[in-house]
């Protein structure tokens, strides 16, 4: 790159940060702010019920600052990471989430005062998350300007970060360094430079699981280049990453982690596709657990979505984005549930950029873009604000 490019160059990452750095600061104040509003109006009770409200055993922070800045979001598996962090996989149904994020808050807290622990803990997972979710603004806006230009960049990352499940990015789950590794993976694959590509592949795979499969697009895109044994061994990465975590279980004697799924979460693996079916059943008959629920029929109707913009990832933007949004689409239809179908499902279809991508190249006039954020922003406040309630969304 020459000299007279470098400004240029600097411009539009500090334009990409920017736009980053605003669009964080506004979603952290006003999620900061709706979560105790919908706390205050709707009071949480206190005494435990590890039925309806697992804490698994942590302090229930409601007092104070740790209260208003933290207690809104010790919700659901972000007390299971917190077990995590704090005992291993003492408790076998949390094996089966991998242990990176985990082993992050641990350290993380290490840092900050431990007189209180599940304030330094708490605090420790919303502070990795917030800034894995800073990064991830960046890094999709910056990539999506090079690929389709300033104007599609801001809407996309507008899109992404009121996705009706997008509030989790700022959660203490894995939503947000998930999607960290992945775009920084696919990012390094592109440049070529694999030996990132393939480690950042790999720490996505000790995030979640799902990060296994980013071994599909990378291998496909190492088999481009020439020569293309050296990228294809780095591409294989996440799935030796993933093999050493089921290693390190079985190790601790832990059952194989299908059944633990089967036993804890009620999930098998079946063909893609027959959760949709049950799904469909449920909404249909009125019969089964998430009988009545608004977010099973959100769900479902998330799954096309995922299906369409996967094969226009194919015509529009690539084998390997399109063999990424595949893979990705695979695994959220693997697993079964008669009991709970479609569990989670939109929640994870946050690694689906292609799909912002799209809606954004599709929004060119203000028409559909409201069509788009108006619906987006309303489900948005109603699942954050019942995530806040203890209300499963997801």
């Amino acid at each position: 790159m020459t000299p007279l490019n470098l400004p240029a160059f600097w411009q539009k990452r500090q334009a990409s940060l920017k736009t980053a750095l605003l669009l964080f600061l506004a979603l952290r104040l006003f999620l900061t702010g709706w979560s105790a509003l919908a706390v205050a109006l709707v009071p949480i009770p206190t005494t435990p019920d590890e039925t309806v409200r697992p804490y698994l055993g942590a302090d229930i922070l409601t007092e104070g600052a740790a209260g208003i800045l933290l207690g809104p979001w010790q919700r659901f598996d972000a007390n299971r990471y917190l077990r995590i962090a704090r005992q291993g996989y003492a408790a076998v149904e949390d094996s089966v989430f991998p242990p990176l994020y985990p082993l992050l808050i641990r350290a993380a807290s290490q840092l900050l005062p431990r007189t209180a622990p599940t304030v330094a803990d708490m605090a420790a997972g919303i502070l990795i998350s917030n800034l894995a979710c800073l990064a991830v603004f960046y890094l999709l806006h910056r990539q999506t300007a090079a690929r389709l230009g300033a104007n599609n960049a801001n809407r996309a990352l507008i899109y992404f970060a009121l996705f009706p499940t997008a509030f989790f990015l700022f959660a203490p789950y894995t939503e947000s360094l998930f999607i960290f590794w992945v775009l920084a993976s696919l990012s390094s694959a592109e440049q070529g430079k694999w030996a990132r590509a393939g480690i950042f592949a790999a720490l996505s795979a000790l995030t979640r699981a799902a990060g296994v499969l980013l071994i599909i697009p990378l291998a496909y895109a190492a088999w481009q280049t020439r020569p293309r044994w050296q990228p294809l061994l780095w591409s294989a990465l996440p799935a030796a990453a993933f093999l050493a975590f089921l290693a390190y279980r079985h190790w601790l004697g832990l059952p194989p982690i299908n059944q633990v799924y089967a036993q804890f979460w009620h999930q098998t693996t079946a063909l893609p596709g027959i959760d949709l079916l049950a799904a469909l059943s449920t909404i249909l008959t009125g019969q089964g657990a998430r009988a009545g629920e608004i977010t099973l029929i959100f769900d479902f109707l998330t799954s096309f979505l995922l299906l369409a913009a996967t094969i226009i990832a194919f015509r529009r933007y690539g084998a390997t984005i399109g063999l990424y949004a595949a893979a990705m689409l695979l695994f959220i239809l693997l697993p079964h549930s008669q009991l709970k179908p479609l569990y989670s499902f939109t929640r994870y279809a946050l690694p689906f950029f292609p799909l912002f991508w799209w809606a954004a190249e599709a929004s060119q006039t203000p028409w559909p873009r409201r069509l788009i954020l108006y619906p987006s922003l309303l489900l948005y406040l109603y699942l954050s604000g019942q995530f806040f309630l203890w209300g499963w969304v997801g």
